[in-house]
């Protein structure tokens, strides 16, 4: 029997607007991978903030990886523990060059070490950010001793207004010749811009797996709803997005859910591509 990956975004695509996977998603899932295929969770979420929610919803399983920090880090469920096998971080020369001109244009940036979002100002929008999640914010005064205090170099960087998204696409403007070809810059939501490697994406997170998994990309399906899953939705086999994702996204999408978060998007997707 032919198998199947399918990739998720967590935000707004798998999980509801009360941050739960829903009983419906949630049970079509486990019956996907109880029929031998596979499934990972792709999120610009930490991985210190995702596998609690793996954990809690009992997707802790065979069969399932989790691609955090858009793909940057990608680790998979060994039978015991989560292995991490993909480790993509940013330079060091990189997080200190974002983190300066953020500064010098005077927009929120954040960056992430072990359980904690480490940033040089203790803002509205990083206590926005933590709420109700499993990392906890740490600030530090002075760039250097941030850099200093990092055990190794970050997996992404990220700045954030909070109501404000055109002050973000001015620094994503501003930043686009200073990283070059070495970052790439994308929005997970209105509120966030993210920087990372360019071999830290969501669509490359989609190709490696399918080929770790020995699945082929035409029998992968993928689903999202905000810029950062674009790349993701236009390699895969048959890309989707939820009905509530941003208009960009639907365009790139092969398809367009009739549910959205809140009602069953993913067990829509799956029950429309689960082999008899």
């Amino acid at each position: 029997m032919k198998k199947r990956f399918l990739f998720t975004d967590l935000d707004l695509t798998l999980l509801n607007d009360d941050k739960a996977i829903g009983y419906k998603d949630l049970e079509t899932i486990n019956e996907f991978l109880d029929r031998g295929n596979y499934f990972a969770f792709v999120t610009g979420r930490p991985f210190e903030d995702t596998f609690p929610l793996a954990d809690r919803f009992r997707l802790k399983r065979e069969g399932v990886y989790i691609a955090s920090f858009n793909g940057g880090q990608i680790s998979r469920f060994n039978g015991s523990d989560w292995e991490t096998i993909v480790r993509e971080p940013v330079s060091l020369e990189d997080t200190r060059l974002i983190f300066e001109e953020a500064e010098k244009e005077q927009v929120h940036c954040q960056t992430y070490m072990e359980h904690y979002v480490v940033a040089l100002h203790d803002t509205e929008i990083i206590r926005s950010y933590t709420s109700g999640r499993y990392i906890k914010p740490l600030v530090i005064d002075g760039l250097d001793k941030l850099l200093d205090l990092l055990p190794s170099p970050p997996l992404k960087v990220v700045c954030a207004e909070m109501n404000d998204r055109p002050k973000l696409e001015r620094f994503r403007d501003h930043m686009r010749p200073l990283i070059g070809d070495r970052l790439f810059s994308l929005f997970s939501s209105d509120r966030l811009l993210e920087f990372g490697t360019l071999s830290a994406t969501k669509a490359k997170a989609l190709t490696f797996l399918s080929s770790y998994a020995g699945v082929p990309i035409e029998d992968t399906l993928a689903a999202g709803d905000e810029g950062n899953d674009i790349s993701m939705i236009e390699a895969a086999g048959k890309g989707y997005a939820v009905s509530n994702a941003r208009p960009e996204v639907k365009e790139a999408a092969d398809f367009v859910t009739k549910a959205d978060n809140n009602n069953g998007a993913i067990a829509e997707i799956i029950y429309e591509n689960m082999e008899d």
